[in-house]
């Protein structure tokens, strides 16, 4: 059939032409934004859901930065306070050397220096969280798509002297933890122990005392049993006898006295039992307190303030280190999930981005297909009309 203004291939061009405009325009929108604007519809639900977890796995490594802000801070404030804790370790240790009118000038800077390491206990703090005292506690830092993958943060409660305790304390609060209840009257169960410990409590201050902890028991820790657990820490560190021996002279001296050749290093339960009883308790008390006393003006006084300054700068090192784990297992964790970001991200982009270079060779059949259209219709006064179509098409 001749080709004329009748011939029912014009119709049949004229969509053709339609259609590859159409298409034409897509692949164009395609290459300017790069998003493919002909996804298969199984294609964009996958490449969705991946985008929005990618979204969501971004969302969370920028939270995760919160928490090495804190330990950042916290470890900052550790660094300052072992930095005061040693120049009072410096006072103590020169106590020793100089005349008695040289005692009060150091004692006085001493002094400084454990008022600026409690002020700095005090006022360490991050987005209106104290950092030690007890605010930090079992800090959730979630590091995946479920609420359940998360990375702990804990920082122990420091405040309120708990830092200022002697090595012989440490160790009777570590042997009544070790023990359980059975250790003191004062505990009904080991919950009560837990609670007490989770809060960096003074165990056997409580238990001395019947006050302060949580515990039910309704009596004070017995003199047989704090003598049981005294030896028992003594024997796993000999220094301990030593230590006590100098700190404490009155029950020292009555502890000889009741049996001749018996010290802190030799004494049993039985013994500490009886001298307990019969008065230096508050002499005992006084060591184990929080905030222990740091008055150099003494030889026992010099030997419990070097002590507790020691045993607090060992507590501070532990604290750093445990600040540097938390923080670099957090930093590891984000570097995973950012890696995870981005694999999320690239085959998100595999299902729902445009390959330019397949994306522009269809672009350039389209364009021939339509010339060839156009081609076919080349009778008389059609072809004004089909290019005009082909123009219209490319400027959409």
């Amino acid at each position: 059939m001749a080709l004329t203004l009748g011939n029912n291939l014009t119709g049949l061009v004229s969509r053709e032409v339609d259609a590859a405009g159409r298409r034409a325009t897509g692949l164009g929108d395609s290459m300017t934004t790069g998003i493919n604007k002909f996804v298969p519809v199984v294609d964009a639900f996958l490449g969705n859901s991946l985008r929005d977890n990618e979204v969501i796995l971004g969302a969370v490594a920028k939270n995760t930065a919160y928490s090495v802000n804190m330990l950042t801070i916290a470890n900052e404030y550790m660094s300052s306070v072992a930095s005061a804790l040693q120049g009072a370790l410096t006072a103590v240790s020169s106590a020793g050397q100089v005349s008695a009118d040289k005692i009060p000038t150091l004692q006085s800077s001493l002094t400084d220096k454990i008022d600026q390491v409690k002020l700095l206990i005090r006022t360490g703090d991050f987005d209106n969280k104290s950092l030690f005292a007890g605010d930090v506690k079992n800090l959730g830092v979630q590091v995946g798509l479920n609420t359940a993958d998360k990375l702990v943060v804990n920082i122990k409660d420091a405040d309120n002297g708990k830092l200022l305790r002697s090595s012989i304390t440490s160790a009777l609060n570590n042997k009544i933890v070790a023990d359980g209840n059975a250790a003191s009257a004062y505990y009904a169960t080991d919950a009560e122990i837990a609670t007490d410990l989770a809060a960096n409590g003074n165990l056997v201050t409580f238990a001395l005392t019947n006050a302060g902890g949580s515990g039910s028991g309704g009596a004070v820790m017995s003199d047989l049993q704090f003598g049981t657990a005294l030896a028992a820490v003594i024997v796993t560190k000999p220094s301990f006898g030593t230590f006590l021996q100098e700190a404490l002279p009155t029950f020292a001296a009555l502890l000889e006295t009741n049996n001749a050749g018996e010290t802190f290093s030799n004494a049993p339960a039985a013994s500490i039992q009886a001298v307990m009883g019969a008065g230096p308790r508050a002499e005992m008390l006084a060591l184990l307190v929080d905030s222990a006393p740091t008055n150099i003006d003494t030889v026992s006084g010099r030997v419990i303030a070097q002590d507790v300054i020691t045993n607090a700068l060992s507590y501070v090192r532990q604290e750093q280190s445990s600040i540097a784990n938390q923080k670099s297992n957090i930093v590891e964790t984000t570097d995973a999930l950012r890696a995870t970001t981005n694999v999320t991200q690239q085959a998100a982009d595999s299902y729902l981005k445009a390959d330019y270079v397949l994306t522009a060779q269809e672009y350039s059949e389209t364009l021939r297909t339509m010339v060839a259209a156009i081609t076919a219709l080349q009778a008389a006064n059609k072809i004004p009309e089909a290019a005009q179509r082909l123009l219209d098409a490319l400027t959409r």
